[in-house]
């Protein structure tokens, strides 16, 4: 976990918002690994996306542990990686296609999604960003070139139930109107998978 507070068990790590999402994204072979560099040291990262894609519940269950049952949260943004398609089972008995489809329901996020979703739903702070199409997993390999991603993302950001998405997260962030507390989330989310 990448985190700008210490823990009991770790100090913080100090990166910029920038540099946490490109470590986030630092995906092999799509996205090469992240290196950098912070008081003449070099730290390397990638991305923790296999087995925990979808990290909301165990960022809840820390924050709850390190900040108090007490402390208020206003927003709740979780930015997904696109819906994969459907993983369907390989019809075949090669490794490599179970390798691949045991990969991709590793890194699927959106089952994780759709439970904190339906937890959450009568809460205003929670909002959810992901491409619903697009970048599929059977395409995922060929998307290297940056400029097909960027266009790809301004597509999704000038969608307009996207764009009032956004504004009710930033209306949310501004106006704290949907407060609740870490104990309240943590007992509908962590106590309730």
């Amino acid at each position: 976990m990448l985190r700008n507070y210490a823990t009991s068990n770790e100090p913080p790590v100090d990166l910029t918002i920038a540099e946490a999402m490109l470590a986030t994204c630092s995906t092999p072979p799509i996205f090469t690994p992240m290196t950098i560099s912070k008081d003449f040291t070099h730290f390397e990262y990638i991305s923790g996306d296999i087995g925990l894609s979808n990290p909301t519940r165990e960022i809840i269950a820390e924050a709850h542990r390190t900040f108090g049952d007490e402390t208020t949260v206003s927003c709740l943004l979780s930015v997904g990686c696109g819906h994969p398609g459907v993983n369907a089972a390989p019809s075949d008995s090669g490794g490599t296609s179970w390798t691949e489809f045991l990969e991709g329901v590793a890194r699927d996020s959106e089952k994780t999604a759709q439970d904190i979703g339906a937890h959450m739903s009568k809460l205003s702070l929670y909002h959810r960003l992901t491409v619903k199409g697009g970048l599929e997993k059977k395409q995922a390999r060929e998307w290297i070139d940056p400029e097909i991603i960027t266009s790809h993302t301004v597509n999704y950001l000038n969608d307009l139930d996207i764009v009032e998405l956004l504004d009710r997260c930033v209306s949310t962030i501004k106006c704290g109107d949907g407060f609740t507390t870490l104990e309240q989330l943590s007992e509908s989310l962590i106590k309730n998978p």
